[in-house]
């Protein structure tokens, strides 16, 4: 299938309703000068910000809210009512997806405490979403920016941190990423985004009271790509549907603008007559497969296969391929993470033929 129109936008943030520091009004404007279509606003355990949830001019704003115990935080989205941090992780999962919503696995490999921050790890990570997890899909929040910055921050480099935040920046740990390769990889559906934390936190420096982040500088850094087959509907709630039937397939990519934007790139696998583009599922039933990526600009890119590197370059691979596994990309700029896919699943020649007669 095709996505000809992509969207970018952020995920995961705070307004004056929990501890972020901006009414909506002002992230909404921050977010609109910093190039959003649409954006998902989770308080922590609180859906008061309900009211703003719709379109404004030419932002998008979606209310869910964040399930925030000491450790194990998980993003709630889809949901109308304020589910309980009080409840184990598994049951408030459970309750998430009993109410018909769907959810995401907050900076779930937080190991620092300093100053900045207290540890909010998800400390089980054999939950990994609802107890019935069948056709479910879950997300797993990849990389979360304040998460990794404050993850670098000591009393020696705090200022320099503030000052060039590109110094405490490392990416997604190996960890998660190679706990979302397994999930995929044993067919628990699970997609991948950048998270912005987004809280506009207020200190005092030497020559007064600083803003960490401003919104409207923090919306330029971990942005995700909806990939959509046809535009945004102006209708609020339809178009807030697309956004989570794009998220919930893996109709996406995110990228840290800090380093370069990507708003369009190419990574597809194809044979003649068929096409899987991010998110997709294509069989080897037909032949084998050709790989292609373009990222659009000369950074380093990887072809992931099953948590491995199977071939990189430098904007572009095409790679032939003939067996199945979990496809996705990766890209760095000077070293530094800059581009992650969701993936593209290949499933084998004879898969599902058993039993079928």
């Amino acid at each position: 299938m095709n996505y000809p129109f992509i969207y970018p936008g952020a995920i995961h943030m705070h307004t004056t309703y929990s501890d972020g520091s901006a009414t909506f009004p002002h992230l909404i404007a921050a977010a609109r000068e910093a190039g959003l279509r649409w954006v998902i606003v989770t308080d922590h355990d609180t859906l008061e910000g309900l009211p703003f949830a719709g379109w404004h001019d030419d932002v998008l704003v979606i209310v869910g809210h964040e399930i925030t115990p000491d450790h194990n935080h998980f993003l709630a989205l889809n949901v109308d009512t304020v589910i309980s941090n009080e409840l184990p992780p598994q049951q408030f999962i459970d309750e998430v997806y009993q109410r018909g919503g769907f959810g995401i696995i907050a900076h779930p490999d937080e190991r620092v405490r300093n100053s900045f921050k207290d540890i909010y790890r998800w400390d089980d990570w054999t939950i990994d979403g609802p107890s019935q997890r069948t056709g479910r899909v879950v997300g797993l929040e990849l990389w979360n920016f304040m998460s990794d910055w404050g993850e670098h921050l000591t009393e020696r480099n705090k200022l320099a941190l503030v000052l060039y935040p590109q110094l405490g920046l490392s990416g997604p740990t190996l960890a998660t990423l190679a706990w979302w390769d397994r999930l995929n990889m044993v067919g628990r559906r699970t997609f991948g985004i950048g998270g912005v934390d987004a809280h506009g936190f207020k200190r005092k420096a030497p020559w007064g009271e600083i803003e960490v982040f401003p919104y409207p500088w923090i919306f330029r850094t971990l942005t995700n790509y909806l990939l959509l087959p046809e535009p945004l509907s102006s209708d609020a709630t339809t178009a807030t549907n697309q956004v989570y039937a794009a998220l919930t397939a893996g109709r996406c990519y995110f990228v840290n603008r800090l380093d370069g934007d990507a708003p369009s790139i190419i990574f597809r696998l194809s044979r003649p007559g068929d096409l899987a583009e991010i998110g997709d599922t294509i069989s080897l039933a037909g032949g084998p497969l050709l790989v292609e990526v373009d990222v659009g600009a000369d950074a380093y890119a990887r072809l992931i296969v099953n948590g491995e590197v199977m071939t990189s370059g430098i904007r572009r691979i095409r790679q032939t391929v003939t067996d199945d596994g979990v496809y996705r990309v990766e890209a760095y700029w000077g070293g530094k993470p800059w581009l992650f896919t969701n993936p593209i699943f290949v499933t084998a020649a004879d898969a599902g033929r058993e039993g079928s007669l």
